[in-house]
């Protein structure tokens, strides 16, 4: 089956999509707490995520999580951009956890 090649294919607003956990923030929330966004958001190198808004300009709002059940309820609200959505995949889709 062939893959869509437009990101606007790709992302499907309020549905989890999978991506790899590389596209999320690898910084220490705070000195002294070894959690990160990457780290709570991930599970086996990849996470769940669900586009919710799209500014035009290149910039998206999105939920993420570690699990698709947990995107609305228990997930982190970031900004990501065109880059870092292009290696979003339907959530059927395998993601390589290959580090970045």
């Amino acid at each position: 089956m062939t893959q869509p090649t437009s990101l606007a294919q790709r992302i499907r607003y309020y549905y989890p999509n999978m991506v790899p956990a590389t596209i999320l923030s690898a910084h220490l929330v705070e000195d002294g707490d070894a959690s990160s966004l990457r780290t709570d958001a991930s599970n086996n190198g990849a996470c769940y995520l669900e586009v919710t808004r799209s500014f035009h300009d290149g910039t998206y709002q999105v939920r993420v999580a570690a699990y698709p059940d947990l995107v609305r309820t228990q997930g982190y609200t970031v900004m990501l951009n065109t880059a870092q959505l292009a290696q979003v995949r339907p959530n059927d889709c395998p993601v390589s956890s290959r580090a970045a």
